[in-house]
């Protein structure tokens, strides 16, 4: 049988799975087609510089052993390496030979070997610059590099940067970030035959971003991979099945799943079958083999593994309590890029854990983190450039980051970004915007909040929305029942002079009292300016002193707490008359605890009688 000639004319137009089919017919030959090794070479070079990993490993076979091509123990390296950072299990074993046997080139050296490919447009060695920026080996880290090389390879047809390049929008690295953009990429790569494509492709679905939120497609994603014998697949579903991703949680099928995978070379499958082993999942309980897999799947470059060893390490509960080792297995994670390993590695060194603090190194990490997609290391690492911690001050990068985290709903990013609004911090002033998501906040019981919706309202000339004093006081109440002491103060305020509700002498002492013990000076001077005795600041006197000054200026919930002192003896000597005579004070003002307490204690009367 000849050549098909629908193959040839896919593989003129680029089709990477052609052109590995073609290398594949004139390396193996036929009854009609001769061996061709020229041709076998050049066709899985056409493979290869898309991005065909198998296709990377045969052409460094090719170079290690002089088929086609003249030896060059150098140039088998690079494409060993290409397709071992997938995950090909031969290259790995293929690397690990030469290198016994030979001097292993410094990353530098590498990387100057992709850079100077990449210079003369080899798709693949665009695309390996790329990986490299994108994690710092040879080079520093430089996301906006990653995310230029990834898309020259992209589009010169490699599918592992297409894949790259959506995982890049996806996150926000390098670029800016768009989720349904990127999850449309890493569509479109996965259609095209990109195993990782695929695998984060289910991830999307898994998680909801930039798609909807589908467990059940991700599942029938990994199942399409699994049914076809690839490893990654098939790991996945070893996944699901112990997790209850898209599918009921079933040990047996997870654990079998994990074999299929493991046995197939995935190293990813060697991490699931550890936590088989350590939960007693599909297996009888073994936690010292379970251990063993960890740190063979951690040695051979699961991050995955790496992060569950060092928190084990932490928790010091399967292995003795660890710290240095659990920062080493952060640290080796975070080097590879992944994002929660660079974020705990930044947490480290900001806290001073395993490590001397150190700002910029914490800096570092949390931009990494960030720049992968970790959503609370871009809140971490704008707070840093807000301020100036550990990096020069950028308010800008600190708006833009903080803003990230912001639209993944982290309340304390929201607040900044509303911050940044209203005073013109990195982003151009805007009140409206401001008042828009402090409103928002305020709504989740954010008090800090509440007191600038508060503020808007009570102010009105701010741009952001017209004065209303009755708005203004249902903000500030909310504050103030949030225990704010200024919105706390602004109730005391309302109510001694009537903006926003009845004036009521009384309430506004109670409001002031609550506001002068949390130290705010101005109710302080109020307080005792009115009673004539002196205000104890909470945490100044003792507890008893405290509510007691409050219940006798007629806040409700102390004059119950009193009661309680009284009856239980708490910093105080028991003394039920008293409790009956103060939970009867906060009854009367309605406080529904000193109802129940007082049907209890008449009930415990009547029970001794």
């Amino acid at each position: 049988m000849s050549v098909p000639q629908d193959i040839i004319d896919k593989a003129k137009a680029g089709d990477i799975n052609s052109c590995f089919e073609l290398g594949q017919i004139y390396a193996m030959g036929s009854n009609d087609v001769e061996v061709d090794e020229k041709q076998a070479f050049d066709w899985y070079m056409k493979a290869a510089a898309l991005g065909h990993t198998l296709a990377e490993y045969v052409i460094g076979n090719c170079y290690e052993n002089g088929i086609a091509v003249k030896k060059d123990p150098h140039e088998s390296i690079v494409w060993y390496s290409k397709a071992a950072l997938k995950g090909n299990t031969e290259s790995h074993e293929a690397l690990e030979r030469i290198f016994e046997d030979s001097s292993v080139p410094t990353d530098r050296k590498i990387f100057a070997y992709y850079k100077k490919k990449a210079d003369e447009g080899c798709p693949s060695s665009e695309y390996m610059l790329g990986a490299f920026y994108n994690i710092g080996i040879g080079t520093e880290f430089n996301a906006s590099e990653a995310y230029r090389m990834f898309c020259l390879s992209a589009d010169q047809g490699n599918v592992d940067a297409l894949c790259m390049k959506g995982l890049c929008t996806l996150r926000g690295t390098g670029t800016d970030r768009n989720r349904t953009e990127g999850a449309a990429i890493l569509k479109e790569a996965a259609d095209r035959g990109s195993v990782k494509a695929k695998c984060e492709l289910g991830r999307c679905y898994e998680y909801g971003n930039g798609v909807n939120k589908d467990p059940e497609k991700a599942f029938g994603i990994y199942s399409a991979m699994a049914d076809k014998g690839i490893c990654m697949g098939q790991y996945h579903v070893g996944r699901c099945y112990m997790d209850g991703v898209g599918v009921n949680t079933d040990p047996i099928f997870a654990n079998s799943w994990y074999s299929v995978s493991y046995n197939n070379g995935c190293v990813y499958a060697e991490y699931g079958l550890s936590r088989c082993y350590m939960g007693g999942v599909g297996v009888e309980r073994d936690k010292e083999k379970g251990l063993e897999l960890a740190n063979d799947a951690a040695e051979k470059g699961c991050t995955d593994a790496m992060i569950m060893l060092a928190q084990l390490y932490i928790k010091g509960k399967t292995v003795k309590k660890d710290e240095k080792k659990a920062v080493e297995w952060y640290k080796k994670a975070a080097d590879l890029g992944d994002p929660y390993g660079e974020f705990m590695t930044a947490e480290n060194y900001n806290y001073g854990t395993g490590y001397k603090k150190n700002p910029a190194k914490a800096a570092y990490y949390y931009e990494r983190s960030a720049d992968h997609g970790y959503s609370l290391a871009c809140h971490m690492i704008g707070n840093m450039y807000i301020s100036g911690t550990g990096v020069e001050k950028d308010e800008t990068k600190g708006f833009n980051y903080c803003k990230r985290s912001a639209e993944d709903g982290f309340n304390k990013s929201i607040y900044i970004v509303a911050e940044c609004y209203a005073r013109g911090r990195g982003v151009k002033r805007d009140m409206k915007k401001a008042f828009e998501l402090h409103s928002l906040l305020g709504e989740r019981n954010y008090a800090k909040s509440q007191l600038f919706v508060a503020n808007c309202y009570m102010e009105g000339d701010t741009g952001a929305v017209d004065r209303n004093d009755k708005k203004a006081f249902e903000w500030y109440m909310k504050g103030a029942e949030n225990d704010n002491a200024i919105c706390q103060y602004y109730v005391g305020y309302c109510y001694a002079n009537g903006v926003g509700t009845k004036a009521d002498e009384q309430k506004a002492l109670v409001w002031y009292t609550r506001a002068a013990e949390k130290g705010h000076t101005l109710s302080k001077q109020i307080v005792e300016g009115y009673t004539g005795k002196k205000v104890i600041v909470k945490g100044e006197g003792s507890p008893f002193d405290s509510y007691m000054f409050s219940a006798e200026n007629g806040d409700p919930e102390s004059m119950f707490i009193i009661g309680r002192y009284y009856e239980e003896g708490i910093g105080t000597e028991k003394n039920l008359q008293e409790a009956k005579k103060w939970y009867n004070k906060a009854a009367t003002v309605g406080h529904f605890g000193a109802k129940k307490a007082l049907l209890r204690l008449r009930n415990q009367k009547h029970s001794s009688e």
